[in-house]
């Protein structure tokens, strides 16, 4: 029971957050199952031309993750927030860098796919986001003073916006240099 009509009962929020995570997982593995049933293998080398539009479609999204990383961020008002909701803004960025994660190493493996028409540079980018994506979510609970967010975002959207460049127009200039 609530405590009040404006305050949510904590148990059922802890609740809803632990259903929100098995469904967001649920909704990775249906997806990967789907891929697999469909003869994709995510470990195997694609056509160049599939590589590079599920790399597009995977950086639209992971774009979109981290913008909304950054702007709740934001503050809106200059209130004191509750433990609850403090938690549950804690609970939706960790969610959201977890998507980021997986959408990073869907570039990497997508980037592999166009290699050697991407650069060297750009695939190890891929795969240094992922790390510093991931080393944030470890360190995160207990490493506050050192991990910065900004600097995670920073270096994801900088990452996105190179694969963007590289392949919508070095890559195919690439073609023609060697």
């Amino acid at each position: 029971m609530s405590n009040s009509s404006e305050t949510p009962d904590s148990a059922a929020v802890l609740e809803s957050m632990t259903l929100l995570a098995t469904l967001s997982t649920a909704a990775t593995v249906r997806e990967s199952v789907a891929e697999r049933r469909a003869g994709y293998d995510p470990s195997a080398q694609e056509p160049p031309s599939r590589a590079a539009a599920r790399l597009r479609t995977a950086g639209r999204t992971l774009m979109d993750v981290l913008m909304q990383i950054a702007l709740s961020r934001v503050p809106l008002t200059h209130q004191d927030d509750d433990q609850l909701a403090s938690a549950v803004r804690h609970f939706d960025l960790l969610l959201k860098l977890r998507r980021a994660e997986e959408l990073t190493q869907d570039m990497h493996q997508h980037l592999l796919s166009l290699y050697p028409d991407v650069s060297e540079a750009l695939i190890e980018e891929a795969r240094r986001t992922r790390d510093e994506i991931d080393h944030f979510l470890d360190a995160a609970p207990t490493d506050t003073k050192t991990l910065v967010l900004a600097d995670v975002l920073e270096r994801g959207i900088g990452f996105v916006v190179w694969a963007r460049h590289e392949v919508s127009v070095g890559g195919s200039q690439r073609n023609g240099d060697g």
